[in-house]
């Protein structure tokens, strides 16, 4: 099995490891019953299922997570073909197979519990928290019609799921982290003057290919290669016509995934010694290594993502630069872009996701920019856990160029 993918005894443990927070997670936000109603999630999936359900199923289905005589009661409602794959993973206090269709035994099902609030998979703020179709929620209303005014979003029972790592969640993170790292040291005898951005990537995939590990984004843009002063990083692919040059910068953004978990880091290199850096350079980057040392000083529990953002945004503008147009940090998990709460500024586009509380055991990165006049961008990436009382760096943070002589 590629190291990419997760075997299924893998996978049914993080299963068990994420329903264990679910009765935590719904008494905390007073909700008392969730539902994830779905139809072939091959070809329409919700995300969340991945965490909770594990497989793809056919016919209309319902998971339903419930608080019911102050204990957590969980229901798999599915077709009949799908009945014995959910009998075996030992996760349901009950499974109903189903023949001719699902409404009479869900209604039942629903009016035996009697819930004051039932959450569904919609989200105006959170993609990953959307994953209910419009067309499933109208079959659920007229399914439920005496329950519809009790329907909400089960945004934050989503955000809470996906974004507080289990333990084994987090060793498989740290692992793609440190992977990465590897492969970016290994990389290091191989970059010259005078490579294309493209033969740089080709490079890396011979790298990665002794790993046998995935890609945490499309590999035609991983890792993105951007060389020289003439490059605005983002999500470009490397070019052919771009080269590496003496005195000139090479920057990466990186990212491997490791048994169904991602990793996403940003390193640079320098063409030359370290005397022979610029000081506009050298000011950059030792503003944006300083400015992620500041953001992992203040970050802890409790705390809504946008302070974060702010306290890094003011710090790179009083250093003279402008501010950098995108958010400080994103959520990383079985996605590089993993969905759920945001380190970032409180823009339109960004909804309400940066008022979102940040929690012990999110993953998140790091990530400040910085457009030099002369020398192109200055970026770096890191990622970090959220602890108790703050957070740690996976792996070791950059405080410096990697010089090529």
């Amino acid at each position: 099995m590629s190291q990419a993918e997760l075997s299924i005894s893998e996978k049914l443990k993080i299963i068990k490891e994420k329903h264990s927070q679910i009765y935590e997670i719904l008494t905390t936000n007073r909700i008392d019953c969730w539902i994830i109603f779905v139809r072939e999630t091959g070809t329409t999936p919700d995300s969340i299922m991945e965490f909770v359900v594990g497989n793809d199923i056919v016919l209309e289905s319902a998971f339903i997570f419930v608080i019911y005589k102050d204990q957590l009661k969980k229901y798999a409602l599915v077709g009949s073909f799908d009945a014995n794959n959910e009998i075996e993973k030992g996760i349901w206090d009950e499974v109903i197979g189903y023949e001719h269709g699902i409404r009479e035994h869900l209604r039942d099902k629903i009016q035996m519990l009697n819930p004051k609030k039932i959450a569904l998979d919609f989200s105006l703020n959170d993609v990953s928290a959307d994953g209910l179709t419009h067309g499933m929620y109208l079959i659920l209303k007229n399914i439920l019609s005496d329950y519809s005014d009790k329907f909400m979003s089960a945004e934050p029972i989503i955000r809470a799921i996906r974004g507080r790592k289990t333990i084994t969640e987090l060793k498989l993170i740290t692992k793609a982290c440190q992977i990465t790292e590897e492969i970016n040291q290994l990389m290091e005898p191989h970059l010259k003057v005078g490579m294309s951005e493209l033969d740089i990537q080709n490079k890396f995939y011979e790298l990665i290919m002794n790993y046998n590990v995935g890609f945490a984004w499309p590999k035609y843009q991983n890792p993105m290669c951007d060389a020289g002063p003439g490059k605005e990083f983002g999500h470009i692919s490397p070019q052919s016509n771009s080269y590496t040059k003496k005195g000139h910068t090479l920057h990466n953004d990186f990212g491997v995934k490791y048994k169904g978990y991602c990793s996403d880091l940003q390193r640079m290199w320098f063409f030359g010694r370290k005397e022979d850096v610029p000081q506009e350079l050298r000011h950059a980057f030792d503003t944006i290594a300083q400015a992620i040392q500041l953001a992992a000083q203040n970050i802890k529990p409790g705390l809504e993502g946008w302070k974060i953002d702010k306290i890094v945004r003011d710090y790179v503008k009083n250093r003279g630069y402008k501010e950098f147009m995108h958010s400080l940090g994103h959520p990383v998990g079985i996605k590089a872009h993993d969905g759920g709460a945001l380190m970032g500024p409180l823009w339109e586009r960004y909804g309400d996701l940066p008022k979102t509380l940040l929690e012990e055991d999110q993953v998140f990165t790091i990530e400040p920019s910085i457009k030099t006049e002369n020398y192109g961008m200055v970026a770096l990436e890191e990622m970090v856990i959220i602890t108790k009382t703050g957070c740690k760096f996976i792996v070791e943070p950059a405080t410096d160029f990697i010089y090529i002589n």
